[in-house]
């Protein structure tokens, strides 16, 4: 459990791991809808581990677009935690092809190529070690 677990059981920063680990499953058994559908998530729980460590409040929604304006908004606070966390491809969430990603993606197979699960995967994984990880190096979480 991190430090960012909130009184109702939700915690992002785990989720975020646990959603990466079984993406990269999915991804490794040629399962792309399921890990493309993940690494959505391993998303939107990275971001929200960030504007929860910054605000101090559980941030609610799927919407991948926001919470990645909500955090770059965060960052750019001189005083701001959130700028610590704020790499290169978790700040261009929006211009890249996860931006694309919605829980509805549940209702849809097949929907994803292995290539850009992979892609996707990809992008996932480098914002987890740019956020959540690297929280956790630095014992934010």
């Amino acid at each position: 459990m991190s430090r960012l677990a909130t009184r109702h059981g939700d915690d992002h920063p785990e989720a975020a791991e646990k959603h990466l680990q079984d993406a990269s499953a999915l991804l490794a058994a040629n399962r792309p809808d399921g890990a493309a559908y993940l690494s959505g998530y391993v998303i939107e729980c990275s971001l929200k581990s960030l504007i929860q460590l910054e605000t101090g409040n559980a941030h609610f929604g799927h919407s991948v677009p926001r919470l990645a304006r909500d955090a770059a908004a965060l960052a750019v606070v001189a005083s701001s935690k959130a700028a610590r966390y704020l790499g290169a491809t978790t700040a261009s969430i929006v211009t890249s092809p996860i931006n694309a990603w919605k829980p509805e993606l549940r209702y849809r197979a097949p929907s994803m190529s292995a290539a850009d699960a992979q892609s996707w995967h990809a992008i996932a994984k480098a914002v987890f070690s740019e956020t959540v990880a690297k929280m956790k190096l630095d014992g934010e979480l």
